[in-house]
Formats: structure tokens, sequence, C-alpha cells
């Protein structure tokens, strides 16, 4: 059983969901006229990172150190593809549309390691995989079962997805399944998806999803069309609020991107020291069932960070109301130890460094999915 492997530039980028722009109404005195500078349009939530490539007669090995290099994300080349001539150019390309692309010049395919944090080129061999882009995001068609449920005379394909994005982007709850909009295929059969339920809260930079499909015959050699979408909720990247303590200034307040961070207190107790962080994100946060926790607090996290930017977490802690998202207070004890990175965070030179999500998101991805084979 085996795929062509079929890349399309997919449905428009992702967009979060419908915000109201609201214009104002300038009125100017009878004969003056003054040009207002455009304003920079809004980044969209979960923006992909680009990349640049011109530089011609480069090898995929070449290419591929670039892109990395622009993207932090670690791309290794299998050694018989690694010198293979890769001629492809981009202008500030979504990461994984640039990647798919030099993919499908080299006759490579993307694979993925560590949970989708690391990434390497191999050779395509008889690979037959479907793939397609829409910003920080890659959906993959891996494999298509059939299957006969004789005693209840019942027959359907069961389609196996790959969702993944970049490292950076933290994805915090994900749909089990996506919701299809429609299949199709050549002989223009009714075919009809069940609809899935459920979430997922991911622990890497990838989640596994099924889309099990009625109406498929023997006649039916592939799904031309596969579209549907899937749900996210996400944070566009970790932020890192650094604290000087020696000046003894308490509280100390910092604010980035919509959230701030105040360092509270700062308290020895005999060998031991107790920091208190209190973390404020902006109103209107996706909210999480009782059932899922606060999942996105995985990714809270102090660390104590010496003068040569060695750094240790402190990985201590209690939060005294864990069901109230804003504000977060953060107690976080360790005792010190010097000869271990463990200092006293009042050493000159030395900080504390607070780590958070970004502000948590919620969108729709949606993803199109063509020339699927069936076996």
């Amino acid at each position: 059983m085996g795929f062509r492997v079929v890349y399309t530039t997919g449905p428009p980028p992702l967009e979060p969901r419908t915000a109201v722009r609201l214009l104002s109404i300038i009125v100017l005195p009878l004969g003056a006229l003054t040009l207002l500078p455009a304003a920079d349009p809004p980044k969209p939530a979960l923006a992909p990172t680009p990349v640049t490539w011109n530089t011609s007669g480069k090898v995929l090995g070449e290419v591929c150190a670039g892109l990395s290099e622009q993207s932090k994300i670690p791309i290794s080349v299998a050694p018989a593809a690694i010198k293979t001539q890769c001629p492809v150019t981009f202008d500030k390309t979504p990461f994984w549309t640039a990647l798919q692309l030099t993919a499908d010049k080299t006759r490579t395919r993307i694979a993925l390691s560590e949970g989708g944090r690391k990434v390497e080129l191999v050779p395509r061999g008889a690979s037959q995989e479907v793939a397609v882009t829409n910003g920080a995001f890659r959906v993959v068609a891996q494999q298509v079962v059939g299957r006969s449920l004789l005693e209840l005379g019942a027959t359907f394909h069961e389609v196996s997805l790959l969702v993944h994005w970049e490292p950076r982007v933290r994805v915090y709850r994900i749909d089990a399944a996506p919701r299809i909009s429609k299949v199709t295929d050549p002989t223009g059969a009714k075919i009809t998806a069940e609809d899935g339920a459920g979430k997922t809260l991911p622990t890497n930079s990838t989640s596994e999803m099924k889309v099990r499909l009625n109406g498929l015959t023997r006649k039916t050699e592939q799904i031309t069309a596969l579209t549907g979408e899937f749900t996210v909720t996400a944070a566009d990247r970790l932020l890192a609020f650094a604290f000087d303590v020696p000046d003894g200034k308490l509280p100390d307040a910092q604010k980035q991107d919509g959230v701030s961070a105040v360092l509270k207190r700062v308290q020895k107790k005999g060998d031991s020291w107790e920091i208190a962080v209190e973390v404020n994100y902006p109103a209107g946060q996706p909210t999480f069932q009782s059932f899922e926790g606060e999942w996105w607090l995985r990714d809270n996290r102090l660390l104590l960070r010496s003068p040569d930017g060695k750094a240790v977490v402190l990985d201590d802690y209690e939060i005294p109301a864990p069901d109230r998202a804003t504000p977060l207070v953060v107690i976080h004890r360790y005792k010190e130890d010097p000869k271990n990175g463990f200092s006293a965070p009042t050493t000159k030179g030395w900080k504390l460094v607070y780590e958070t999500p970004a502000p948590l998101v919620e969108l729709k991805v949606p993803f199109e999915l063509k020339g699927i084979l069936l076996p």
C-alpha cells in the first residue's frame, strides 16, 4: 500500500476568529487636505516564520543550513541527498511552505524526530505521502486503511493524518479529529465523513488525527480532495521576563505583548530562598474545561541565570490558586548551593528569568489534501 506525494499550496493562510474593525470618521476643515499615514497591518495570530533564499547553484545541504539558521529549527539532510542540486528561491516564504517546496525539488521527504522539534530531509523513494501547509502548520496524510465489519455488514476507510507545527508555537489543545467539509473522488460517489469529537492536549509539536470515511467503493482509486479544518488553542511563543534582584526594588513589574509579570517577593529563609511571581494576562483568554486543567501552565517556569549566561531551572514551586488563570501567582523555592549553580539571586550579575506563554489564541486551521491513493 502506498501514497503518491502531491504538494499543494492549500487554502488561504489561517486567520483568527473574525474581528470587527472600527473605522474613525475624521472631519477636516474645508480646503484642508491631510494625508494620514497607513497603519501597518496587524500580525496574524500564530504567523509562520518567514524565510528567504536567493542564492543559486547551491546543493540541498546548503539550502537547509540557510533555512535552519533563519527558522531556528534544526534541519539535517540524509548523506545520500546532501549534495543534490537544489534550484529554489524564496522571499519571506512561510517556513513549512519553503521546506516542502525544497523537498519536492530534490525528491526528498520531510521526516520528523523528537516530537517534531527536529527535521530531516531523506530520499523520497516509494513514499506516497500527501502534504499541505497552512501558516505555521503542516498536515500529512500518512496512511489509509480499508475495513470491513463482517458482523455489521459495513465497510469504511480510515485516513490517518499527522498535524505538526513550528516548535516555537506552543499548542496546548487541538481537536482529536478534524471537521471534514468535503470529500471527492473521480467517480463522483457520495462520500461522508463521520464527525469526530474530543480534544487532545499535546506535549510535543505533533498530533495524530483519524478521519473515518463512508461511501468509497472498489472503483475508487484515490480521494481527489479531502477538505476540512481543526481548532487549536496555542501561544505564538514563550515570553521571558528577566529580573535584576540586587537593587532590592520590589515589586519589579515588566510587560510584553500584553502580559505583565511582577516579581513580588524575594526572601531568604534559613539556607533556602522563596520567590513569588505574579503574572497577569489580557482579558478574553481561551478557557479550559475543569478536566483539562490549565494545561498551558506546563510552560511556566523560573530560571536562575548566572552572569555567564548559564541557567538552572527552579522546579520546586506551588500555585496557591491553580484554578485561577489570571492573575497567576507562583511561589518558587530552592536551597542555596553555589557549587551547583544555585547561588543567591541577590548576587551581583545574577538574574531571575520567568518564562510564560504569550497570550493564548483559539483559531481554526483549514486544509485541503489532494490525490490520496487508496489501497
